[in-house]
């Protein structure tokens, strides 16, 4: 008896050490961000390229198809003559990064002005001052975006999430894909159902000088000053072809070239301008804007679901005016993120209410791609976009989460006045939607079981383990 009251008390003096050392720190980082953000609240600086509308035609090409994305990129690439510049939130060393710098790197021996800034997130970097050092002798210049340390909590939680391609000045693709094999159906594990936008038009000139302002703050450094002190073992063959590189090529070759291009009469570009500072995040306002707007309905697409309370407030008011609000997001088997799951479990019966419909994505391959050979059996998406009324389209690098919200610097291209735009934006989306199971319909309870359905057993697990921390860190998801 003595030896269980023993045992029993270790126990919750044990929980009892956790919770308190989990709490003081969030305390502590609560004080942290409170003196912290008294430096962070000036205005910020303006620059019209940050905000910029067109009502000059643009044609617009959404481009839904992974290997399809792939092709457009090399194109741009292989038939630009002065300038090129690549921003990324991920740069992989993987096949479809090695045939896309051997690209850049052959374009730079021609004379062409290239130039690559990837984010320092130690989470997802790959691209060290080894191979920046190999680019540079092609005549490529990198630079990485915010290498703060990770001491530096607070700042450090700042990134470039933005993805962008800018071809001449006059060609440009933004949208969700980064650079690595899994965001172009390549993936033989895991892959994204992503989409882009191929812009040609007068934006683009906002869009380059959006991407210099990033190039020359004093966020972006030269991979020499940056701070990383590992060694690198260098993929020998990176900018050289390889056997390798064949599945690459093989399913460039399968894309049809044909692509549907729309004119865009009314463009809107939006980024936020780069630093920390709720003032410096310029997206997710114009995203309220844009949705105060909507009469009828708004479907849209996002691979992460975490609300706080300006969030939930805005879905209230959006659906407690009548508007219809549809949402395709990740389940627990097909998110990357299983982190961002154990908020949006915690929050489900707070956000059951009329109007509104929460699907899950299944996980499963794209009915369009089970013909392709040698793909993953497991699948998630990633698209961050919407239509709303069947006549407006926004599209970027925005998730619907805090982060995007507060502490990443993200971008967005809203097209009105076309409607057949929309329609096949929509219709993509409802696609996914019919690979997915239901999770909210209006005021019906929660089907729990759609959230995690068949997941790995190792995944619920970390779910439930983190669903207490990511209550407490939201704002960090």
């Amino acid at each position: 008896m003595m030896l269980k009251k023993t045992v029993r008390k270790i126990v919750i003096w044990t929980l009892g050490g956790v919770i308190g050392l989990i709490t003081a720190g969030y305390l502590s980082f609560l004080a942290m961000m409170v003196i912290t953000e008294n430096s962070l609240m000036e205005d910020a600086p303006f620059h019209a390229s940050i905000d910029y509308r067109s009502r000059k035609p643009h044609e617009l090409t959404l481009i839904d198809e992974g290997a399809r994305s792939l092709a457009a990129r090399l194109k741009i690439i292989r038939e630009a003559t002065s300038q090129l510049d690549l921003e990324f939130f991920i740069y992989e060393l993987d096949a479809t990064s090695r045939i896309v710098t051997q690209a850049l790197a052959a374009k730079a021996r021609e004379g062409v002005k290239v130039r690559i800034l990837v984010d320092f997130s130690l989470a997802v970097f790959k691209l060290a001052p080894a191979y920046a050092h190999m680019l540079q002798e092609s005549g490529v210049q990198v630079k990485y975006y915010n290498t703060a340390s990770v001491m530096r909590f607070f700042r450090v939680q700042h990134r470039t999430h933005r993805k962008i391609l800018l071809g001449d000045r006059n060609v440009a693709i933004i949208g969700g894909r980064n650079i690595a094999d899994d965001y172009f159906d390549l993936s033989h594990h895991y892959n994204f159902l992503d989409s882009d936008l191929l812009i040609r038009g007068p934006v683009v000139a906002a869009m380059q000088e959006s991407f210099d302002l990033y190039w020359n703050s004093t966020w972006a450094l030269n991979p020499a000053d940056s701070g990383w002190e590992r060694d690198t073992p260098v993929i020998s063959d990176f900018l050289s072809p390889s056997e390798q590189d064949a599945e690459v090529h093989e399913a460039i070759a399968r894309v049809e070239a044909d692509m549907t291009t729309h004119t865009c009469n009314d463009l809107h570009f939006v980024t936020d301008y780069p630093g920390s500072g709720v003032n410096y995040r310029k997206v997710f306002p114009a995203i309220a804007a844009e949705l105060e707007l909507a009469k009828t309905e708004v479907i849209a697409e996002s691979p992460y679901f975490v609300l706080r309370g300006d969030g939930a407030a805005m879905i209230r008011a959006l659906t407690g005016r009548g508007v219809r609000l549809n949402i395709l997001t990740n389940s627990l088997k097909s998110t990357d993120a299983y982190y961002t799951v154990a908020p949006l479990l915690s929050s489900l019966k707070g956000l059951v209410q009329e109007n509104f419909t929460l699907h899950t994505y299944s996980g499963a391959i794209p009915a369009a791609y089970a013909s392709i050979p040698n793909r993953s059996d497991r699948w998630g998406v990633h698209s961050k976009r919407g239509v709303i009324d069947e006549s407006t389209i926004m599209i970027g690098t925005y998730n619907i989460d805090p982060r995007s919200a507060n502490l990443n610097s993200e971008l967005m291209v809203v097209c009105r006045g076309n409607r057949d735009l929309a329609l096949q934006m929509k219709n993509n989306i409802l696609a996914r939607m019919k690979q997915s199971h239901l999770l909210l319909d209006g005021t019906n309870s929660p089907d729990v079981d759609n959230l995690i359905g068949d997941a790995p057993w190792k995944s619920v697990i970390a779910m439930i383990i983190a669903i207490p921390v990511s209550s407490m860190f939201d704002f960090l998801l």
